[in-house]
C-alpha cells in the first residue's frame, strides 16, 4: 500500500513485493531482503525485542540526502502460532504487511 496526498492508502500499482522473503536480526536489527533492508542506514534501533507477551519494534534511521527518513517494523512475536504477523511503514509512505516465520 502507498500513502497518497489526500491520505488514504492505495494498493501498489504494480504488486512487486508480494512473496519476497527478508530475514531480521532480533538482536542487531539488521535486515536483509527487499523491500525492507536497512544495512546502509545510519542508525538501526530495536525498540523491543519482542516475546510470548510483547512485539518486536524495530526503527531504522538513513540519511543519504542529509534529511532522515525512518521505517518502522513491527512484528507481532506474541501470537501463539508459528507464523507471526507484521508491518512496516517506510518514510516515502509505504505500508507493508504480511507474515514471518
Amino acid at each position: 500500500m502507498s500513502l497518497q496526498d489526500d491520505g488514504n492508502l492505495k494498493p501498489h500499482a504494480r504488486s512487486v513485493e508480494i512473496g519476497k522473503q527478508f530475514v531480521v536480526d532480533r538482536v542487531g536489527g539488521k535486515v536483509v531482503g527487499a523491500p525492507l533492508r536497512n544495512l546502509t542506514a545510519a542508525e538501526i534501533r530495536v525498540l523491543n525485542r519482542g516475546g510470548k507477551d510483547h512485539t518486536f519494534e524495530l526503527l531504522s534511521v538513513s540519511s543519504p540526502t542529509g534529511k532522515a527518513t525512518t521505517d518502522l517494523l513491527v512484528i507481532h512475536e506474541f501470537v501463539k502460532n508459528k507464523n507471526k504477523p507484521f508491518v512496516a511503514v517506510t518514510s516515502i509512505g509505504e505500508v507493508y504487511s504480511g507474515i514471518c516465520e
